[in-house]
């Protein structure tokens, strides 16, 4: 079954993300390594929750909150993760084209609600508007030569958001379980964002 492939392949990619972090968080003793641990870590907990009810039931799991709890905690420490990195702002207007993430995450949400659940859709909605907002945001701040080294963190955060996004409409229109079916090549590309974290990461701490 192809989804229970890529779903082990997030699991280990996820799972990658989580020790690395995990091991420079206790060698550098520095905060932003043990949010992305803790991002990492909760996201992979929602992925295991749905291999494991892939491989007894073998099927897609119907809505459940447990695995959503799990996803949207993920956002809450990645939010944190990227303002931990930002630092303190200072008095810099905000650019105008930072309006597109809440115009886009609002737009994102009619679309949902067409089917689907209010309180989780709400949650998912406002944790994905501030990530993208964030991660744009710290693209204008650190046009900075001495900052352009957490400048990929920021296009990782921007890059896996979209992302998601993609992942969510795609399961929309269903095509089948091959793949043919644009869900799973997206799926992947989540997955290899998690690959891509720790390196952003370690940029944007030694900047």
């Amino acid at each position: 079954m192809i989804e229970s492939t890529v779903n082990a392949f997030q699991l280990g990619t996820t799972g990658f993300c989580t020790c690395w972090s995990l091991v420079s968080a206790l060698k550098s003793g520095k905060r932003p390594w043990l949010l992305l641990a803790l991002a990492s870590g909760v996201f992979f907990l929602g992925d295991l929750y749905w291999q494991l009810y892939l491989l007894f039931y073998g099927m897609t799991p119907p809505y459940s909150y447990i695995p959503y709890l799990s996803w949207n905690a993920s956002y809450v420490f990645l939010f944190l993760l990227i303002q931990d990195v930002r630092g303190l702002r200072s008095r810099v207007p905000y650019s105008r084209v930072l309006w597109l993430a809440p115009l886009f995450s609002a737009g994102m949400f009619v679309f949902y609600m067409q089917r689907g659940d209010w309180i989780g859709n709400i949650v998912s909605s406002i944790l994905m508007c501030l990530l993208l907002w964030y991660a744009g945001d710290c693209l204008f701040l650190w046009r900075n030569p001495n900052k352009r080294g957490k400048r990929p963190l920021a296009w990782i955060l921007l890059g896996f958001c979209l992302i998601e996004y993609a992942v969510w409409t795609s399961s929309w229109f269903w095509v089948d379980d091959t793949l043919r079916n644009p869900y799973f090549w997206f799926d992947a590309l989540l997955s290899v964002s998690f690959l891509l974290f720790p390196f952003a990461l370690r940029k944007a701490v030694d900047a």
